[in-house]
């Protein structure tokens, strides 16, 4: 391994976080501006929360398959290393077409009508709802396999 620091692995390890706390809260802020009678500020608000998370996302799952090259993985874990991968593919992909959208709805519509706000409300409940998932494989990885934290056992004297 050709770590950051002792403590830090790789980069992976180190922004993994970010974007599941900004896409949490573009979640969050999806759910009351719903609930607001005037949108206008929230709605800004998540859509700037999807374009940083969205961002970082995309960093993250770089970061990520370049880490597991990197890190040892014991062979009862490559399975769930590949359900991982593919899910956190299927996280940028949605995030990074939802993002898009949501770019084109705030150049095109200045002021969303309260259809809008719930669809908006729902897809971001979905997308949370991936990224739970994926998180919860990588948190499976690190916690009951040891990948990224167990050190290989050294055959060599």
């Amino acid at each position: 391994m050709t770590g950051l620091t002792t403590w830090a692995p790789n980069s992976h390890a180190l922004i993994l976080h970010l974007p599941i706390g900004l896409l949490a809260t573009a979640t969050v802020v999806d759910v009351i501006t719903t609930l607001r009678r005037d949108p206008s500020t929230t709605v800004l608000l998540a859509h700037g929360l999807y374009m940083v998370g969205t961002v970082t996302l995309l960093a993250t799952y770089l970061t990520g398959r370049h880490a597991a090259a990197e890190v040892f993985t014991p062979g009862l874990a490559l399975p769930v290393v590949a359900e991982h991968w593919e899910r956190a593919l299927w996280c940028t992909w949605y995030f990074g077409l939802v993002t898009a959208g949501r770019i084109f709805l705030a150049l095109y519509v200045p002021r969303p009508r309260r259809a809008i706000t719930t669809t908006l409300c729902v897809v971001s409940l979905t997308g949370f709802g991936l990224l739970a998932a994926t998180a919860e494989l990588g948190g499976r990885l690190v916690y009951e396999h040891g990948v990224g934290v167990a050190a290989p056992i050294s055959r060599l004297p």
